[in-house]
């Protein structure tokens, strides 16, 4: 350890103390709180500490007797004119390393110095302290905002996605035995109204609910075949079982009226056939 030159200290002259009415002459050649002579001289060793603990300790030597100071603060009694050497060890050097020792107001950066007591005399040991990291701001999860659904529904029978542009429909024929089984979703002679725009896919869930055979064509008002690619169940004029359910689906890709019909002979001139429309904008509709 480095050790510097002595350092001879001399304390101001004190005044009366409030309360206590004792006169403090400064060092008076006299032991610590002599009561006939006077305060007296002193060192008084103040260690820093962190929240772990004093950030070191320090050795003093006095005369021919060394002692280790491990406590906050220390007093150490002195007659005037006595010499202290004062080592300053830090805890951890490799975190807190000893810095400079500040001892009456003066600085010294040798880990030993020597004091020369002439009254009180306040000595502390400064180790260096790194700086506390600046914590990283923990960012705000901002819930995901639930997506808006797509898919509009209009009834059971009908529902549609826009951004797909594509619409669903769902056929029973013979439902409930309407029109003795000869209907779609409960409805004949074209009491059920479709209508999607132009370009639209649609997809049909067709099921059957009656006892007999039916299918269902997308067809013109007097045609007997499909007016687009796919737009209708297998084997129209044999039709689908009782109980049987399928699914099929087209583009609308052109603008007209036309008919969903069952094409099993007879079956539509007896009111089995939905009114079926593409319009050239707009959005799906069904009227009942």
């Amino acid at each position: 350890m480095t050790r510097g030159a002595p350092i001879r200290l001399a304390a101001a002259p004190l005044s009366v103390l409030a309360a206590g009415g004792l006169l403090l002459v400064g060092c008076a050649r006299g032991p610590l709180n002599s009561p006939s002579e006077g305060v007296g001289c002193s060192v008084t060793v103040q260690i820093p500490a962190s929240s772990s603990g004093l950030l070191g300790t320090v050795e003093a030597r006095v005369g021919g007797t060394t002692r280790r100071l491990d406590l906050g603060t220390t007093t150490i009694p002195l007659s005037c004119g006595q010499q202290a050497t004062l080592t300053a060890e830090p805890t951890n050097p490799t975190t807190n390393p000893f810095v400079s020792w500040t001892v009456a107001g003066q600085t010294s950066v040798a880990s030993s110095v020597t004091v020369t007591a002439d009254g009180l005399i306040t000595a502390s040991p400064q180790f260096f302290v790194p700086p506390k990291p600046t914590p990283t701001p923990t960012p705000k999860v901002r819930p995901s905002p639930t997506p808006t659904p797509t898919s509009v529904t209009l009834d059971q029978w009908l529902s549609y996605d826009p951004a797909a542009r594509s619409a669903t429909l769902k056929l029973v024929a013979g439902y409930k035995g309407v029109n003795r089984g000869l209907s779609y979703d409960g409805y004949s002679n074209g009491q059920l109204a479709v209508s999607v725009p132009v370009g639209w896919t649609v997809v049909v869930d067709f099921s059957n609910a009656a006892t007999i055979n039916h299918s269902a064509v997308v067809v013109t008002p007097t045609g007997t075949s499909p007016v687009f690619p796919g737009a209708s169940s297998p084997d129209p004029t044999v039709g689908l079982n009782p109980g049987g359910s399928l699914t099929f689906s087209f583009v609308a890709s052109a603008v007209g009226s036309y008919r969903i019909a069952c094409l099993v002979p007879g079956h539509e001139g007896l009111g089995m056939w939905a009114s079926f429309t593409v319009t050239a904008g707009g959005v799906p509709t069904i009227h009942l």
